[in-house]
């Protein structure tokens, strides 16, 4: 044979070789991101409430998955896998493509199940019933899930990516799908529990009682808002009943002084106190539990558990539900919810109108919440404002309780070991004043090589009032005065030593008590009105980062106090000398070469932080 013939014919026997791994190689390629771009704009049309298109998205992905699986196991598979290279990644791309029509499935049972939780016409809650029912096939598609997201993930961990040429791109479809897989596999892990608890929370066995205390945050305590009215509420088969309002401010038993067992350690139960300051601790375990105690003391009737939400949390149902009539005031919408119920109380000097305007608050819960459908963007708002902690759930089983808490829907405070920010006021002498609270807390600190820190936490908060409406003198405490006495609370590091502080510019030696575990100190300030007046607390931290090899990780935890006018937050790291920050989260930043700083006009959710500093190169 003449060498150009020799020579066109290698290479159109390489060509040839090209086609065979090319053209499969790309189309099961194509197909697949193909089925990954339409599950995208499923999720996209899920977010903007589109269920009809993210259907069609979804039977799309489902065509593709469908074309991708079925060229791997089929006829072509099967001659794929004599071919060069194709052979060593035969595997590879058949365990890329079952895992892909393990997601397509997810998305499938996600789209017949949310008909059920989602929209006007949600079937899961029903005027006041919970269909267990239904429940219970909701949760059977969420062990569906599950067990498709374990074999997804299964499949890609199992990619071995050691073919020739293809290795390469096979690791890195691998490695994007369990990435994109670790977020979905800890909301699985975090609702699993849930799972298990919730039809027996519901009343699935045996009926329930629950205590739903509304809070007002226009008059704080450590915990939130003081309770303006507790009202028990039972569950049975699914079914939930409220009992009648107990208003706090016109049920005589409930303003008396009385005893009942305090929580064992609970450094804010001193002698007798009244049910509507049972709720002293910051802790909505402990302050949940000291309001169940309380409750049997005057009602004898052991509950299981409390329900405690604010008015920015009812605020927010209203959002979603649609404007309500209130005595006295009449329409009330979203907007004008807070200012007009807990904002305007020199309008309604009459307690007994008062009184209305409070039982009003307990069917907005009650019909709202549990009212036909929009039952995810319901506990989706609430989700939120727990993350607030404007809304808590305190349950005495202690299986339903751990579920609930890994939700973060339990209003605990943060139990790091590292540095931790916990500013916390309460209404010293009884007024509505926190409804003007504008406060800043700021942190600066200092760390060192070895992981401690010296820091300095400064509280500096504005009793930005009004003018007295009335004539005559203000009162001093009571529904219209604009004067505020506080007791300021900082909530420390675990470990926290050498403990300075001041009001103003008075240093003072504090007391440093014991919640748990975390100490905390106290001052008591009183306010004029438009009177500012900031705590200081400084203090060393034993564990503020905890070293690596050459590389610290600084932690911060910061709790929110559940305020009218949500706290504005900055926090400034001074670096040790020689190190560098390789890892900021997300709002934070580089300052100058040896500081770096995070924080914002408004602390509405809790927060966690680890950053990364490693000795510079």
């Amino acid at each position: 044979m003449p060498p150009r013939r020799i020579v066109l014919a290698l290479v159109a026997g390489v060509l040839l070789v090209g086609v065979a791994i090319g053209v499969p190689l790309g189309w099961t390629w194509w197909q697949a991101r193909q089925a990954q771009s339409a599950l995208e704009q499923a999720v996209t049309a899920l977010q903007d409430d589109d269920l009809d298109a993210a259907e069609a998205h979804v039977e799309d992905a489902r065509t593709h998955a469908d074309r991708a699986v079925a060229t791997r196991h089929g006829v072509m598979g099967a001659a794929w896998r004599h071919l060069p290279v194709l052979a060593a990644a035969d595997d590879d791309v058949r365990r890329l493509a079952d895992a892909l029509d393990d997601l397509t499935s997810v998305a499938e049972t996600g789209l017949v199940v949310l008909p059920q939780l989602s929209g006007d016409e949600g079937s899961l809650v029903t005027d006041g019933r919970v269909d267990l029912r239904a429940l219970r096939e909701v949760l059977a598609g969420f062990d569906e899930v599950r067990d498709r997201v374990a074999d997804a993930q299964g499949e890609l961990a199992a990619v071995d990516a050691g073919a020739p040429l293809l290795g390469g791109r096979i690791a890195d479809l691998r490695d994007d799908g369990l990435a994109g897989l670790d977020p979905v596999q800890r909301g699985l892990d975090s609702l699993a529990p849930l799972a298990d608890v919730l039809p027996d929370v519901l009343g699935a066995d045996r009926e329930r009682n629950y205590l739903v205390a509304i809070l007002n945050p226009a008059e704080q305590l450590y915990s939130g808002g003081t309770p303006l009215t507790f009202t028990p509420m039972s569950v049975r088969g699914g079914r939930i009943e409220m009992g009648a309002p107990q208003d706090t401010a016109t049920h005589g038993r409930a303003f008396v002084p009385r005893y009942w067992p305090k929580v064992d350690g609970n450094p804010f139960h001193r002698g007798r106190l009244r049910i509507g300051t049972a709720t002293f601790a910051p802790d909505w375990t402990v302050s949940g539990e000291e309001a169940l105690r309380a409750w049997r003391s005057l009602r004898g009737k052991q509950m299981d558990g409390l329900v405690a939400i604010d008015v920015m949390a009812l605020r927010d149902l209203v959002a979603l539900t649609g404007p309500l009539e209130v005595p006295y005031y009449g329409t009330i919408t979203a907007e004008n919810f807070v200012p007009t119920l807990i904002g305007s109380y020199d309008s309604i000097p009459d307690y007994r109108v008062r009184h209305q305007v409070n039982q009003a608050l307990v069917p907005i819960f009650r019909d709202r919440l549990f009212a036909t459908g929009q039952f995810v963007e319901k506990i989706r708002a609430l989700s939120d404002n727990a993350a607030g902690r404007h809304f808590a759930v305190y349950l005495r089983d202690p299986d339903a309780q751990a579920a609930f808490s890994r939700l973060g829907l339990t209003g605990e405070l943060s139990g790091t070991d590292h540095d931790y920010l916990g500013v916390f006021s309460q209404n010293a002498v009884p007024s509505k004043t926190d409804y003007w609270q504008s406060r800043t807390v700021t942190s600066d600190v200092v760390l060192a090589a070895d992981g401690s820190a010296r820091v300095t936490a400064t509280t500096r908060i504005h009793n930005d009032t009004t003018p007295y409406p009335f004539r005559g003198r203000d009162p001093r405490q009571g529904y219209s005065t604009r004067f505020a006495t506080l007791s300021l609370a900082q909530f420390l590091p675990r470990g926290a030593s050498d403990v300075v502080a001041r009001v103003d510019d008075a240093f003072f030696t504090p007391h440093v008590g014991d919640f748990y575990g975390r100490p905390f100190l106290r001052r008591t300030v009183p306010f004029r009105p438009q009177a500012t007046h900031e705590l200081a607390v400084a203090y060393d931290v034993p564990g503020a980062a905890a070293r690596s090899g050459d590389e610290l990780v600084y932690r911060l935890d910061v709790d929110p106090q559940g305020l009218v006018r949500p706290s504005a937050i900055n926090v400034t790291v001074h670096l040790p000398a020689d190190y560098e920050a390789v890892d900021l989260p997300d709002g934070w930043v580089e300052l100058d070469e040896e500081t770096i700083g995070w924080g914002g006009s408004a602390l509405i959710s809790r927060q966690s932080f680890e950053v990364t500093l490693a000795l510079r190169g």
